[in-house]
Protein backbone atom coordinates (compact mmCIF):
# COMPACT_ATOMS: atom_id res chain seq x y z
CA UNK A 1 0.00 0.00 0.00
CA UNK A 2 3.28 2.36 0.71
CA UNK A 3 4.48 1.57 -2.16
CA UNK A 4 1.20 2.37 -4.31
CA UNK A 5 1.32 5.93 -2.77
CA UNK A 6 4.82 6.64 -3.70
CA UNK A 7 3.78 5.79 -7.29
CA UNK A 8 0.34 8.19 -7.12
CA UNK A 9 2.65 10.84 -5.90
CA UNK A 10 5.45 10.53 -8.87
CA UNK A 11 2.85 10.53 -11.54
CA UNK A 12 1.16 14.06 -9.77
CA UNK A 13 4.73 15.44 -9.81
CA UNK A 14 5.53 14.50 -13.46
CA UNK A 15 1.80 15.69 -14.68
CA UNK A 16 2.38 19.17 -12.98
CA UNK A 17 5.60 20.11 -14.54
CA UNK A 18 4.11 19.26 -17.58
CA UNK A 19 1.18 21.16 -17.12
CA UNK A 20 3.93 24.09 -16.53
CA UNK A 21 6.18 23.72 -19.10
CA UNK A 22 3.20 23.82 -21.60
CA UNK A 23 1.97 27.47 -19.38
CA UNK A 24 6.11 28.72 -19.91
CA UNK A 25 5.69 28.93 -23.46
CA UNK A 26 3.14 31.40 -23.35
CA UNK A 27 3.74 34.91 -22.36
CA UNK A 28 2.52 36.10 -18.94
CA UNK A 29 0.48 39.25 -18.63
CA UNK A 30 1.28 40.20 -15.60
CA UNK A 31 -0.02 39.59 -11.58
CA UNK A 32 -3.80 38.74 -13.21
CA UNK A 33 -1.77 35.24 -14.05
CA UNK A 34 -3.51 35.12 -17.36
CA UNK A 35 -1.75 34.86 -20.80
CA UNK A 36 -1.82 36.99 -24.05
CA UNK A 37 -2.84 36.43 -27.31
CA UNK A 38 0.28 36.18 -30.17
CA UNK A 39 -0.92 39.36 -31.87
CA UNK A 40 1.08 40.72 -34.78
CA UNK A 41 2.15 44.25 -33.30
CA UNK A 42 0.58 47.48 -35.38
CA UNK A 43 3.59 50.39 -36.30
CA UNK A 44 2.28 53.92 -36.75
CA UNK A 45 3.40 55.23 -40.34
CA UNK A 46 5.00 58.57 -39.24
CA UNK A 47 7.22 61.29 -40.86
CA UNK A 48 7.14 61.61 -45.22
CA UNK A 49 4.45 59.63 -47.14
CA UNK A 50 5.24 59.60 -50.71
CA UNK A 51 1.92 58.27 -51.60
CA UNK A 52 0.59 62.04 -50.41
CA UNK A 53 3.32 63.64 -52.68
CA UNK A 54 1.21 65.31 -56.18
CA UNK A 55 3.37 66.02 -59.01
CA UNK A 56 1.83 68.08 -61.84
CA UNK A 57 4.42 68.25 -64.96
CA UNK A 58 2.17 70.59 -66.93
CA UNK A 59 3.23 71.72 -70.31
CA UNK A 60 2.09 74.32 -72.45
CA UNK A 61 2.52 74.54 -76.43
CA UNK A 62 0.70 76.63 -78.71
CA UNK A 63 0.66 78.04 -82.57
CA UNK A 64 -1.53 79.95 -84.60
CA UNK A 65 0.77 80.38 -87.93
CA UNK A 66 2.45 83.78 -86.63
CA UNK A 67 2.93 82.96 -82.89
CA UNK A 68 4.31 80.42 -81.24
CA UNK A 69 4.22 79.66 -77.17
CA UNK A 70 6.30 77.31 -75.28
CA UNK A 71 5.49 76.82 -71.67
CA UNK A 72 6.38 74.10 -68.72
CA UNK A 73 5.38 74.91 -65.02
CA UNK A 74 5.93 71.83 -62.96
CA UNK A 75 4.36 71.91 -59.56
CA UNK A 76 5.33 69.83 -57.14
CA UNK A 77 2.57 69.48 -53.51
CA UNK A 78 2.24 66.95 -50.38
CA UNK A 79 -1.27 65.88 -49.05
CA UNK A 80 -0.17 66.57 -45.95
CA UNK A 81 -3.46 65.89 -43.89
CA UNK A 82 -7.00 65.19 -45.38
CA UNK A 83 -7.72 69.30 -45.88
CA UNK A 84 -4.89 70.70 -46.55
CA UNK A 85 -2.54 70.73 -49.62
CA UNK A 86 0.73 73.18 -49.93
CA UNK A 87 3.13 73.12 -52.92
CA UNK A 88 5.42 74.68 -54.73
CA UNK A 89 5.97 75.58 -58.85
CA UNK A 90 7.99 76.63 -61.49
CA UNK A 91 7.54 78.28 -64.80
CA UNK A 92 8.98 79.24 -68.10
CA UNK A 93 7.57 80.15 -70.89
CA UNK A 94 8.74 81.29 -74.31
CA UNK A 95 6.75 83.52 -77.18
CA UNK A 96 8.09 84.12 -80.14
CA UNK A 97 5.86 85.90 -82.72
CA UNK A 98 7.62 86.70 -86.71
CA UNK A 99 7.37 90.12 -88.62
CA UNK A 100 4.88 90.82 -90.30
CA UNK A 101 5.19 93.87 -93.16
CA UNK A 102 5.79 96.92 -91.47
CA UNK A 103 4.83 95.06 -87.99
CA UNK A 104 7.72 93.63 -85.95
CA UNK A 105 7.30 90.27 -84.19
CA UNK A 106 9.03 90.22 -80.61
CA UNK A 107 10.73 87.57 -78.70
CA UNK A 108 9.74 87.11 -74.95
CA UNK A 109 10.74 84.79 -71.89
CA UNK A 110 8.74 84.54 -69.04
CA UNK A 111 10.87 82.71 -65.77
CA UNK A 112 9.33 82.40 -62.51
CA UNK A 113 8.07 80.24 -59.58
CA UNK A 114 4.75 80.18 -57.00
CA UNK A 115 3.76 78.96 -54.25
CA UNK A 116 -0.20 77.67 -53.61
CA UNK A 117 -2.04 76.30 -51.34
CA UNK A 118 -5.22 74.05 -51.99
CA UNK A 119 -8.19 73.85 -48.72
CA UNK A 120 -10.47 71.04 -49.43
CA UNK A 121 -13.90 71.70 -47.20
CA UNK A 122 -16.08 68.51 -49.11
CA UNK A 123 -14.73 65.62 -50.68
CA UNK A 124 -12.22 66.64 -53.63
CA UNK A 125 -13.46 70.74 -54.09
CA UNK A 126 -10.90 72.89 -53.05
CA UNK A 127 -10.49 76.39 -52.42
CA UNK A 128 -7.15 77.45 -54.04
CA UNK A 129 -5.09 80.40 -53.27
CA UNK A 130 -1.32 81.06 -55.25
CA UNK A 131 1.33 83.92 -55.24
CA UNK A 132 3.75 83.99 -58.17
CA UNK A 133 6.53 85.84 -58.95
CA UNK A 134 7.92 86.67 -62.05
CA UNK A 135 10.67 88.08 -64.73
CA UNK A 136 9.36 89.40 -68.13
CA UNK A 137 11.88 89.84 -70.98
CA UNK A 138 10.78 90.60 -74.44
CA UNK A 139 12.48 92.53 -77.71
CA UNK A 140 11.10 93.41 -80.62
CA UNK A 141 11.93 92.17 -83.86
CA UNK A 142 14.09 94.37 -86.11
CA UNK A 143 12.42 95.28 -89.52
CA UNK A 144 16.37 95.91 -90.62
CA UNK A 145 17.96 92.56 -91.30
CA UNK A 146 20.76 91.85 -89.23
CA UNK A 147 20.03 94.35 -86.70
CA UNK A 148 18.72 93.40 -82.97
CA UNK A 149 16.93 95.12 -80.48
CA UNK A 150 17.99 95.37 -76.72
CA UNK A 151 15.57 93.16 -74.30
CA UNK A 152 13.36 95.03 -71.76
CA UNK A 153 12.68 93.55 -68.54
CA UNK A 154 10.41 93.80 -66.24
CA UNK A 155 9.70 91.96 -62.70
CA UNK A 156 5.98 91.39 -61.24
CA UNK A 157 3.97 89.33 -58.97
CA UNK A 158 0.35 87.95 -58.80
CA UNK A 159 -1.97 86.69 -56.30
CA UNK A 160 -4.45 84.10 -57.88
CA UNK A 161 -7.64 83.11 -55.93
CA UNK A 162 -10.62 80.70 -56.65
CA UNK A 163 -12.38 77.59 -56.75
CA UNK A 164 -11.51 74.40 -58.36
CA UNK A 165 -12.44 70.56 -58.48
CA UNK A 166 -10.08 67.20 -58.82
CA UNK A 167 -11.45 64.85 -61.30
CA UNK A 168 -10.09 61.18 -60.64
CA UNK A 169 -8.27 59.74 -63.56
CA UNK A 170 -6.23 57.02 -62.33
CA UNK A 171 -5.40 55.41 -59.46
CA UNK A 172 -4.15 58.19 -57.40
CA UNK A 173 -4.24 60.82 -60.68
CA UNK A 174 -5.92 63.76 -61.04
CA UNK A 175 -7.08 66.86 -63.21
CA UNK A 176 -7.75 69.73 -61.61
CA UNK A 177 -10.58 71.72 -63.05
CA UNK A 178 -11.73 75.43 -62.23
CA UNK A 179 -11.66 79.16 -62.22
CA UNK A 180 -9.58 82.32 -60.63
CA UNK A 181 -9.04 85.67 -59.97
CA UNK A 182 -5.94 87.74 -59.90
CA UNK A 183 -6.16 90.41 -57.34
CA UNK A 184 -2.92 92.34 -58.36
CA UNK A 185 -3.53 92.76 -62.07
CA UNK A 186 -0.36 94.64 -64.00
CA UNK A 187 -0.39 95.31 -67.24
CA UNK A 188 1.25 91.79 -68.47
CA UNK A 189 -1.12 89.74 -66.63
CA UNK A 190 -5.21 89.96 -66.29
CA UNK A 191 -5.23 93.86 -66.07
CA UNK A 192 -8.91 93.78 -65.59
CA UNK A 193 -9.32 90.71 -63.50
CA UNK A 194 -11.24 88.60 -65.88
CA UNK A 195 -11.97 84.70 -64.76
CA UNK A 196 -8.52 82.91 -65.79
CA UNK A 197 -9.50 78.85 -65.72
CA UNK A 198 -7.42 76.61 -63.78
CA UNK A 199 -6.19 73.01 -65.33
CA UNK A 200 -3.93 71.37 -63.87
CA UNK A 201 -2.96 66.87 -64.37
CA UNK A 202 -1.62 65.75 -60.51
CA UNK A 203 0.16 62.54 -60.40
CA UNK A 204 0.47 60.63 -57.24
CA UNK A 205 3.06 58.21 -56.44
Amino acid sequence: MKNLHIVLVVLLMVVSLNIIAQDDDKPFAGNNEKTLDNKPEVVNKKGFDKSKLRIGPNINFGYNGRTLLVGLSPVVGYRAVKYFEPGIGFTYQLQDAANFPSNPGFTSHTIGGQIYVKIYPWKELFIYGEAQAFNFRARYKSLVRGAKNPYESVTYGNVLVGLGYNIRVGENSFMSLGLTVNLIPNALYNFRRQPLPLLGFNFGL
